[in-house]
Formats: C-alpha cells, sequence, structure tokens
C-alpha cells in the first residue's frame, strides 16, 4: 500500500513538474510571439468631392420686347459644391434672330465647340463673371417668344492630389483626352 501511495505521488509530482513547465514555456512563446509581431490600427475617413453648380442670372419676366431692343439678361454660373472646378456653358436659342451683348470675351474663351469655357477656377461659393449682359431679338418669331437656354456644366480643378494647369488640361482629361 505504501508502494501504491508513493507511485500515486511520484505520477501526482510528475503531472505538477509538467504543468509547470507547459506554463512557463506557454508564457515564453507567447512573449516571443509578442516579441515578434506588432499590431497597428489606423482608421482613415475619406469623403469624396463633388461639383455642384447652378446658374444665376438677371432677366425681368415677363418681358415683352420690341424687335431691334434689348432687355437684361446676365448670367454668371455659382459653384455651391465643396470643391474648386472649371465651368463651361452652351447657349441654345429656340428661334428667331438673337443677339448676345456683352459677351465677356476676357473670362470666358469660345470653344468653337458648342461652349464657353470659363478660364479660371471656380473656389466654392464663389461665381463666375457674366458670360454676357444683355439680349436683343433681330426678328419676331413665329410663335411671339424667344428663348435663350444656358446649359451648365462643371468638372473638378483637381485630379488626384495635383491641380489642372488650365481650363483646356482639365476638360481634356474629362473628355478622355491625352491632357
Amino acid at each position: 500500500m505504501k508502494r501504491f501511495r508513493n507511485r500515486k505521488r511520484q505520477l501526482m509530482m510528475i503531472v505538477a513538474v509538467c504543468s509547470v513547465l507547459m506554463l512557463a514555456s506557454a508564457g515564453w512563446f507567447a512573449g516571443t510571439s509578442a516579441y515578434l509581431t506588432a499590431h497597428l490600427e489606423i482608421l482613415n475617413r475619406l469623403t469624396v468631392g463633388w461639383n455642384d453648380t447652378v446658374t444665376e442670372e438677371e432677366f425681368p419676366t415677363p418681358t415683352p420686347v420690341p424687335p431691334g431692343e434689348s432687355v437684361v439678361k446676365k448670367v454668371r454660373i455659382k459653384n455651391t459644391g465643396p470643391v474648386p472646378c472649371y465651368i463651361r456653358a452652351s447657349l441654345l436659342v429656340s428661334e428667331g434672330t438673337v443677339t448676345l451683348e456683352g459677351m465677356d470675351t476676357e473670362h470666358w474663351a469660345d470653344g468653337k465647340d458648342g461652349y464657353y469655357y470659363y478660364k479660371d477656377v471656380v473656389q466654392p461659393g464663389g461665381s463666375t463673371e457674366e458670360l454676357f449682359t444683355a439680349v436683343s431679338v433681330g426678328q419676331v418669331p413665329v410663335g411671339d417668344t424667344v428663348t435663350v437656354t444656358v446649359y451648365e456644366e462643371s468638372v473638378q480643378a483637381f485630379h488626384g492630389s495635383g491641380a489642372y494647369k488650365t481650363y483646356k488640361e482639365a476638360w481634356e482629361h474629362y473628355l478622355g483626352g491625352e491632357a
């Protein structure tokens, strides 16, 4: 019986020693693992910039205009978005002979493609100079009304982290050119 107790005691002693060794080695491996690895979490929040522009005009409504006379129509485009942008505008006339007066050729360039291009970057909250300042009707149209429609578009003034150098470069890139 004494022998059985000694064996039991020896077995318990071996299990205890093995447990202590396992715990010690686990701590060593954990320490080694921590020494060989590092963890860092960085949270990046990205927001997307967007263009948002609106046409602003000064134009009395309704406006009977006798043939040969002009009426005030001042057109500018405002950047209401959060990013700087370049702007272009196209003018469509419904019918009749209409002359746009006071065209600004200093700040606007005729692209010869149906669009007038604003040469400068328009900052958020800023507006272009007036594209033109008046409209005159040369002959009475068949329907007794003339509609002058201003269609405008914008493109961001930056690509990635760089800025376009000119309005031409920005629009060429946007339209798929080699700029």
